[in-house]
């Protein structure tokens, strides 16, 4: 299969929030399909952060073009210690309930730093009334003491795969930086995931 790789800054200009950047999408050249029902699957054995993941995505999917569901197995129910038995599994659900494609979204890394941040002392111009028609300014200082300030990023890979040939069609790779919450990231991902296939699968692209 030949791929085309859309970088971001050029193709994508506005598509990623303060929230989700995209580095990088990789489409499949030859797709001729109309993608318009997926199933959406996030490998997590965290239950709330897949929940989170899975219903944001369906939710904007569905805002669009798109027709889409959750894998609906529960997560005590999922094979996770065997992987081909998984995937059996989720193709078996993407070829009974005809689906055109399974978007599958996994953790690629998490990554922690610690960045330390000197001291600052902060002048601030403070002005009191002394009188109807009088005043003086005087600076106020605040002396900001040194710290570590933690960051944590987690980097993404969607990838949407064919129902029929099991092969990867789309893939799309994106980065967060200190979400507020699972619930507010999967939000954001789901937007920017959901524009984003709407401007470079190959099918979509022929019809804007």
């Amino acid at each position: 299969m030949k791929y085309i790789c859309f970088f971001f800054a050029a193709i994508l200009a506005g598509c990623a929030s303060s929230g989700t950047k995209v580095e990088r999408i990789d489409a499949v050249a030859e797709v001729d399909k109309n993608y318009s029902r997926v199933l959406v699957f996030a490998v997590t054995q965290k239950e709330h952060n897949r929940s989170a993941m899975e219903t944001e995505l369906v939710a904007e999917l569905n805002k669009h073009e798109f027709e889409a569901s959750r894998f609906e197995m529960q997560n005590s129910e999922i094979p996770w210690g065997d992987p081909t038995r998984l995937q059996n599994l989720i193709a078996e659900d993407a070829r009974s309930g005809e689906y055109d494609g399974v978007l599958v979204v996994s953790l690629i890394s998490k990554h922690r730093e610690s960045r330390y941040v000197p001291e600052q002392v902060i002048h601030q111009p403070v002005v009191t009334s002394v009188g109807p028609l009088a005043s003086t300014t005087y600076m106020e200082t605040t002396v900001v003491p040194a710290d570590y300030e933690e960051t944590i990023s987690y980097a993404l890979k969607s990838t949407l795969f064919d129902t029929d040939s099991a092969k990867p069609v789309w893939q799309l790779y994106s980065s967060t930086v200190d979400p507020k919450s699972i619930d507010v990231a999967a939000k954001d991902f789901g937007k920017v995931i959901v524009k984003a296939l709407r401007k470079t699968l190959p099918h979509a692209k022929k019809g804007n």
